[in-house]
């Protein structure tokens, strides 16, 4: 687990609490985005075996030409859908990017608690003399005060 990957997993928690309402629309849009792929590599294949399939002079065939024209359409709309879908991922991503500071605070957290066992090992280790009699400034204060 690294860091980064921590952190970008407290994003996308705190966004599901926080805004539940992005995290909706986003799900919805790469959903949304998938379809719009699986839709055109049909549309693709359908192409093919048309074409695979075609007897005698194609510039003839008017059901085909008009098969061929009505899949360019429809692959055009599910591009400049997926497109959109772009956009707005891209806004999504804007927005919630505002929340990145928490995910960091977080992850941060996680990793200075994850590491404390080995400040209690370096304390251990001192001499009894040094770790009593007088007051010192537990290392984890200098540690979180800088986070």
């Amino acid at each position: 687990m690294t860091p980064l990957g921590l952190e970008d997993q407290l994003l996308s928690l705190v966004i599901r609490k926080e805004r539940p309402d992005l995290a909706a629309r986003k799900a919805a849009v790469i959903h949304q985005g998938n379809e719009f792929k699986v839709r055109i590599k049909q549309l693709e294949d359908d192409i093919l075996v048309k074409l695979s399939t075609a007897e005698g002079d194609i510039t003839e065939d008017r059901a085909l030409i008009e098969g061929l024209e009505s899949a360019k359409q429809q692959s055009l709309d599910a591009s400049a859908r997926l497109e959109e879908g772009k956009q707005i991922t891209t806004s999504i991503n804007e927005t919630a990017e505002r929340y990145r500071g928490v995910a960091k605070r977080g992850a941060t957290i996680f990793f200075l608690m994850n590491s404390l066992h080995r400040i209690h090992t370096c304390l251990a280790e001192l001499p009894l003399s040094q770790n009593l009699g007088r007051p010192t400034t537990p290392p984890v204060i200098g540690i979180t005060s800088t986070v």
